[in-house]
């Protein structure tokens, strides 16, 4: 008798070592980890949106202003909005837009892009919604300009990172 309890013993013991080998976890730094770090100049945020501006120095004639803006719209899609706006209207306006994702410990390279221009006009948007993998930071960064007679004038502007989960 007293061989078959240390025998139910020690097939516990047995039962017990392997149920929790299989129920170990791998403790590794989430992408969330990174919140409130700024890489490549933009702070990684849990925001749901982000913007960015650029706005024309006051020596500027043609180009008043550029925007980018980021949104998560949930399930892994992120909204693109995006504008070049000028004081009059020009002879060329280009607007060109890059989605650039981060893991949080790494910096920001690009993922898509768009290059949008436009003839004898005041104004260009862009406004799209995209599917993204998750787990990522994401921003923008847009590069606006407008030339009128000859002149060129032109200036960037980008948007904190915000992560899509």
């Amino acid at each position: 008798m007293k061989k078959v309890i240390n025998l139910k013993n020690l097939l516990f013991c047995v039962m017990l070592v392997f149920a929790i080998s299989l129920n170990t976890v791998n403790v590794q730094a989430g992408a969330l980890d990174y919140l409130g770090n700024t890489i490549d100049g933009s702070e990684l945020t849990n925001e749901t949106e982000s913007i960015g501006n650029y706005l024309s120095v006051a020596r500027s004639t043609y180009l008043h202003q550029g925007f980018v803006r980021i949104t998560n719209n949930g399930n892994g899609y992120v909204g693109i909005g995006a504008g070049t706006e000028c004081n009059v209207t020009c002879g060329t306006v280009k607007l060109n837009v890059y989605l650039e994702r981060s893991s949080g410990s790494e910096s920001f390279y690009s993922y898509k892009k768009w290059e949008n221009v436009d003839y004898n006009t005041a104004a260009l948007y862009l406004n799209k919604e995209v599917k993204v993998e998750k787990g990522y930071y994401y921003r923008l960064r847009g590069y606006h300009s407008c030339n009128k007679n000859g002149v060129i004038e032109n200036g960037g502007s980008s948007t904190n990172g915000i992560y899509i989960g």
